[in-house]
C-alpha cells in the first residue's frame, strides 16, 4: 500500500502576541538596520540600503536616527555628498511585523539618475538568519519555483520548497507576474521568515539569493526593486522621491498558511477587486477549450448558449478568440488590435456571424447571460498600425520595435496610441455592450525587459494605467480576466482592476495530460488569493463527450476545492445527461474565493500535486446556509495506479462524534471509523465528502 499522505495541523498563521513582537533597531555607524525577534539571531539582520547609479552600488554608509520609539524609527545617511536616503521603519498595518519605506533626497544642484535599489546584508552581517536545532535543512519558497515565464518561453518547475541554490539565483524578474514575497524556513520547522512587496507603485521587487558565506545566517539574500519600460530614474535637483513600501513576518504556520499574513497585510492598505467581485457567484462559459479554438460560428454560439443558459441560469458567456475575420485588407494574419483601427469596422467576420457584435451581445442577454469577448492589443509584423504609425510602437533601448514574441505591442506612453486603445475598449463595452473582458497576449507591452517608453514612465505605471482604463469602462459589475502572460498570483494587479487572473497553462484538448500540467503550477498562488483579493482561473473545466467520467470529474472535484472562478467549456451541445448534471452541480455550489487548504505537506517540498484539499466554508456563507457543509474534503489519485490516501479528522479540528459525511456528486453518505477517514482510490480518481454536523 502507498505510504499515506503527512498531514500536518492546520494552525494559525501568525505567532501568538508574545512571539511576534519583532524589534527594529538601527546602527548609526554602519548605516544598517536589524529586524529580529526576541529570540535574538531570528529575523533579518543587518539590513544596508544600497542605490543602483550607473555601474556602481552606492551603499548607505553614515547617518542615525533622527526618532525612535515602539512604533518604528527614522534612520537618515548619505550615499553621495549630495543624496541621502532616509528610511522610516513602522509597525506593520496589522502589527505582526515591520515596514521599510526608503526615500531619496537630492540636496545638489544637478539631478541624480537610478536604475535600482534594495537591502542586502551589510559588511560582517548575517543578513536573514533563522537556526533552529534539529530544524532541517533551509529552504526557500518563491512563485518563480514553479514556473518560469517570460515570453516566449514557459514551463513548469518544482519544487516550491527547494534547498538554498549553490549558484546564485535572481528571483523575481520575469514580469510581474510573480507574487511578489520571499519566504525562507527550515524543513523540520514550522517558523518562516517572509519579505514581501507592500506597494508596488512604479518598481518590482526580486531577490537575488544563494548559499551563506556568512558564519550563522541561512542565505546571502538581497532583496531589489528595479522597473520595466525605462533605463533609468531620475531624483531632481533639490526634490525628493519615495520609494517602495517593503514588509518583514515572522511566520509560524504549515506551508500551506504562511503567505496568510503578508495577503492580511496587503488587504489592511490597498482596496481590491475580489471582494466587489460577482465571480463568486457568477460562472462563465468560454467558448475555446476543447478542441473547439477558433472553430465558431454564430449558429454553434446560439445553440450552446440554448444549453448554458438552461444549465447556469445566469453567469458569462465568454466569446473568445475567432470572431474576427482571417484576415484584414494588407494584414495577412490573423489580426487583433489591428482589426479595430481605424475604426473597428473590419473587426466581425460577418460571413460567420452575422448578427454582428451588437446583436451577438443581444443574444446572450435574452438568455438571461452576460456577454463577455476576448480581446488582445497586439499589433501585426505588417498590419495596417505599423505602416499608418509606426511611431505607437513599442521599442527597446536601442530604439528597434519589440518583437521577441512575433508580433508587434504598443507603447502606452504616446498618447495618440493611449486614445486608439480607448476607443477600442469604449467600442466593445459601449457601442456593443459586452461586459466582461477576457485580455490576452497584452503584458509584454509592460514586462518586456529592455522596453523603453518614449514619453517616460515605467512598466508599472503604465500598466496600471491601461487596467484602469478598461476596469473604468466595464463598471463595478463587469468581468475582468488577465490572460496571457499569465501571473502567479500578483495581487496588485487586482488593485488595479482585475477580478480574476489565468492560474495555470492552457487546458487545450484537456486530455489527462493537459490536465496534469495545468494543476502542476497552482500552489501556492491559488492559496494567496481568493475574495480578499481576486480569484485564480485554472481555465475551462467540463471538456469533451468522449472523455472518461472519471477524468472530467476529478478536474471539476479540483477547480471546486480550489475555490477559484469557475470556468467551463466545451461542445455542451453533445453532452449527455450526466455530464450536464455535473457541470449544473458545480454551477449550483457557486460560491467562491472561501479559504481552502493543503494538508499534504509533500506537494509544496516535491511534485505540486496534492493528495489532499480542505475547502473550508464561513459561518453565513451559501454553502453552510443552503448545503450544511461546514468544510468540503477531496482526495486525489494523480497516477495511473490504485492508491489509498487516509486524514486524521482531530488535525482539522473536527471532532469524528459530531460529523457526518456526504458524496459530492451523490449526496449519499459515507462512512468512517473513529477519526481516520480514507479512501481507496483507483488510477486518475478522485473523492470528495461535504462534512455536515450531527
Amino acid at each position: 500500500m502507498p505510504a499515506k499522505v503527512a498531514i500536518l495541523p492546520v494552525k494559525e498563521p501568525v505567532l501568538s502576541a508574545k512571539e511576534s513582537m519583532l524589534s527594529v533597531k538601527a546602527d548609526a555607524r554602519a548605516g544598517l538596520l536589524t529586524i529580529a525577534d526576541h529570540l535574538g539571531r531570528t529575523g533579518w539582520v543587518g539590513q544596508q540600503f544600497y542605490l543602483i547609479s550607473g555601474r556602481q552600488r552606492l551603499a548607505s554608509e553614515s547617518g542615525a536616527v533622527t526618532r525612535q520609539n515602539d512604533d518604528g524609527l527614522v534612520w537618515e545617511g548619505k550615499l553621495t555628498p549630495q543624496l541621502t536616503v532616509r528610511l522610516q521603519v513602522q509597525r506593520s498595518p496589522t502589527g505582526r511585523g515591520w515596514t521599510i519605506t526608503p526615500t531619496l533626497r537630492n540636496e545638489g544642484a544637478t539631478d541624480v539618475s537610478f536604475t535600482g535599489y534594495g537591502f542586502r546584508a551589510g559588511p560582517d552581517q548575517p543578513g536573514p538568519c533563522y537556526h533552529h536545532p534539529g530544524g532541517g535543512l533551509v529552504v526557500f519558497g518563491h512563485t518563480d519555483n514553479l514556473r518560469y515565464e517570460n515570453l516566449p518561453h514557459s514551463r513548469v518547475q518544482f519544487p516550491f520548497l527547494r534547498p538554498l541554490p549553490t549558484t546564485p539565483t535572481h528571483l523575481g524578474v520575469q514580469s510581474q507576474g510573480p507574487l511578489p514575497a520571499l519566504v525562507l524556513g527550515q524543513t523540520e520547522s514550522d517558523l518562516w521568515l517572509v519579505e514581501g512587496a507592500l506597494t508596488q507603485a512604479r518598481h518590482v521587487i526580486s531577490w537575488h539569493l544563494g548559499l551563506p558565506s556568512h558564519a550563522g545566517s541561512c542565505a546571502d539574500r538581497r532583496s531589489e526593486f528595479t522597473w520595466m519600460g525605462g533605463a533609468e530614474e531620475v531624483v531632481p535637483a533639490g526634490g525628493q522621491v519615495e520609494l517602495e513600501t517593503t514588509v518583514f513576518l515572522l511566520v509560524r504556520a504549515t506551508p500551506d498558511r504562511f503567505y496568510a499574513p503578508y495577503i492580511e497585510e496587503l488587504t489592511a492598505r490597498h482596496e481590491f477587486a475580489g471582494p466587489q467581485s460577482r465571480l463568486d457567484r457568477e460562472p462563465v462559459y468560454c467558448t475555446w477549450n476543447y478542441g473547439i479554438y477558433t472553430n465558431i460560428t454564430e449558429a454553434d454560439c446560439l445553440k450552446r448558449m440554448d444549453i448554458v443558459a438552461q444549465v447556469q441560469r445566469g453567469g458569462f458567456f465568454q466569446l473568445d478568440h475567432g470572431y474576427q475575420p482571417p484576415a484584414v485588407p494588407g494584414n495577412g494574419a490573423t489580426p487583433e488590435a489591428d482589426a479595430y483601427y481605424p475604426d473597428g469596422s473590419q473587426s466581425w467576420d460577418l460571413s460567420r456571424f452575422p448578427s454582428g457584435p451588437k446583436g451577438f451581445a443581444e443574444a446572450c442577454r435574452k438568455r438571461g447571460l452576460r456577454p463577455a469577448l476576448w480581446w488582445s492589443p497586439r499589433v501585426d509584423l505588417n498590419g495596417p498600425i505599423k505602416r499608418a504609425h509606426p511611431e505607437w510602437l513599442l521599442c527597446d533601448r536601442a530604439a528597434k520595435p519589440c518583437t521577441d514574441v512575433g508580433h508587434n505591442m504598443l507603447d502606452c506612453s504616446v498618447p495618440e496610441a493611449r486614445g486608439f486603445m480607448e476607443n477600442c475598449i469604449r467600442l466593445i463595452t459601449r457601442e456593443w455592450g459586452f461586459e466582461g473582458i477576457k485580455l490576452d497576449f497584452f503584458s509584454w507591452m509592460f514586462d518586456h525587459p529592455t522596453a523603453k517608453y518614449r514619453n517616460g514612465g515605467t512598466g508599472v505605471e503604465w500598466k496600471r494605467w491601461f487596467v484602469k482604463m478598461i476596469r473604468s469602462h466595464l463598471g463595478p459589475q463587469g468581468y475582468f480576466l488577465h490572460g496571457v502572460s499569465c501571473p502567479l498570483g500578483n495581487p496588485f494587479l487586482a488593485i488595479d482592476g482585475f477580478d480574476s487572473y489565468r492560474a495555470g497553462i492552457d487546458i487545450d484538448r484537456g486530455s489527462w495530460d493537459h490536465h496534469i500540467r495545468n494543476c502542476s503550477w497552482l500552489l501556492p498562488g491559488m492559496l494567496a488569493n481568493g475574495r480578499q483579493t481576486w480569484f485564480g482561473n485554472i481555465d475551462s473545466c467540463s471538456g469533451a463527450p468522449e472523455f472518461p467520467v472519471v477524468e472530467r470529474r476529478s478536474r471539476l472535484a479540483f477547480a471546486y476545492l480550489t475555490a477559484g472562478m469557475l470556468e467551463f467549456s466545451g461542445p455542451v451541445e453533445k453532452f449527455d445527461a450526466a455530464a450536464l448534471e455535473d457541470y449544473r452541480r458545480l454551477v449550483e455550489r457557486c460560491d467562491q474565493g472561501g479559504p481552502w487548504s493543503c494538508p499534504d505537506t509533500e506537494a509544496f517540498f516535491g511534485r505540486p500535486l496534492p493528495r489532499v484539499l480542505v475547502r473550508h466554508h464561513a459561518d453565513g456563507s451559501r454553502t453552510r446556509k443552503e448545503f450544511g457543509a461546514v468544510m468540503t474534503i477531496g482526495f486525489f489519485n494523480w497516477g495511473d495506479s490504485a492508491q489509498t490516501t487516509s486524514l486524521d479528522l482531530a488535525q482539522l479540528g473536527l471532532d469524528p462524534q459530531r460529523v457526518q459525511f456526504r458524496d459530492f456528486w451523490t449526496g449519499q453518505g459515507h462512512a468512517h471509523a473513529g477519526g481516520i477517514v480514507t479512501a481507496a482510490l483507483p488510477a486518475r480518481a478522485h473523492a470528495v465528502w461535504d462534512v455536515i454536523p450531527k
